[in-house]
């Protein structure tokens, strides 16, 4: 059984009076990757802050290995860790000096901190880069040397705020490969925000969605299937021998979607269309769910739509005795 690293109980965080995390219990496994999924205010920045206790909370606590953390022992974890913050700050001189910072703090010698630097470098792929002058860096670059002064410091756990928001897909897949390794072989647990759905699949071993709460770590409209293209050239997945959805192009590597429930439409009349998807189903649910209502409807697979009440009623049918079509758009159907 794996150790527990990290255990959140209780925990409330206010800004001005406005509760934006409130988070009964959640905990984080040794040697996990974990991503941090929801929408911009959501909290994720702020509750990876707590964590890394760049903040506190108002309420609750925070445990690491089973001992309660605070800002009066606060120093003792932070050596454990390192954060890696969405625009990362370099000193303005080398990147040789900039990834060696944290060693020449911990007092190492010049001739254990060159090795570990060449080290570091190699790692995220920037080996003979030490002279280079960190203000002419890309964005990716940057992003790397970040990523390599975090794990120059062998972190037991690494956390990261949206690491590859702003750079090039090349920078990404670089960035992805060296944290999968990192976890790999060091057992380093790594938690992460994101808005790419499809980074967060296939990255981590739990996806936890937050919107000031935790509203799930098990998304709805998750379906795996074979991805082929079709006779006029367009890309779709093959759920079942039945049932297959229309999508962007997507890599090789691809081998799920996932339909945020918000974005399906329900119609009592097929929307045909090439941009769009359009499956015939019949409704086997329907439940309230805040001012809109939760369908779950059977189309060959079962898919959860979110309707407001005026679209239910618009529909003007015995809606659980006629067929009903669900229709979306393909670029709304998200590539992991």
């Amino acid at each position: 059984m794996s150790q527990e690293a990290i255990k959140i109980e209780s925990l409330k965080k206010y800004y001005s009076n406005r509760l934006v995390l409130d988070i009964p219990h959640l905990q984080f496994q040794k040697g996990g990757i974990y991503a941090l999924v929801g929408p911009n205010g959501a909290g994720k920045t702020t509750l990876l802050r707590i964590i890394n206790l760049l903040e506190t909370a108002d309420e609750g606590y925070l445990y690491f290995y089973g001992t309660k953390a605070s800002l009066s022992n606060a120093l003792g974890f932070r050596r454990h860790m390192t954060f890696v913050m969405q625009y990362p700050v370099l000193f303005h001189t080398s990147v040789y000096k900039n990834i060696a910072y944290g060693l020449r703090v911990r007092s190492y010698n010049k001739e254990a901190i060159s090795g570990m630097v060449s080290e570091a470098l190699d790692i995220v792929g920037l080996s003979g880069f030490e002279s280079r002058k960190a203000r002419n860096l890309s964005s990716g670059e940057t992003q790397r040397v970040a990523l390599a002064r975090a794990l120059i410091l062998n972190p037991e756990l690494l956390l990261l705020d949206e690491p590859t928001t702003n750079i090039d897909r090349r920078n990404s897949q670089i960035l992805e490969s060296v944290l999968k390794d990192v976890n790999n072989k060091q057992g380093t647990t790594i938690i992460f925000t994101t808005h790419d759905l499809s980074q967060a699949y296939r990255m981590t071993d739990k996806v936890i969605f937050l919107d000031g709460k935790i509203i799930g770590s098990n998304p709805e409209n998750i379906f795996y299937g074979k991805f082929e293209r079709e006779i006029d050239g367009s890309m779709s997945i093959h759920i079942t021998p039945s049932v297959k959805i229309r999508v962007d192009d997507c890599q090789d590597e691809a081998s799920g979607i996932y339909i945020d429930p918000k974005d399906i439409s329900i119609s009592s009349y097929p929307m045909e269309s090439e941009q769009s998807n359009c499956l015939k189903g019949k409704i086997i649910s329907i439940t309230s769910d805040g001012d809109l209502f939760r369908l779950t409807v059977n189309a060959g697979i079962e898919l959860i739509a979110l309707q407001s009440k005026d679209n239910i009623q618009n529909l003007d049918m015995g809606i659980f005795d006629q067929p009903v079509y669900l229709v979306f758009k393909k670029s709304c159907v998200k590539i992991f």
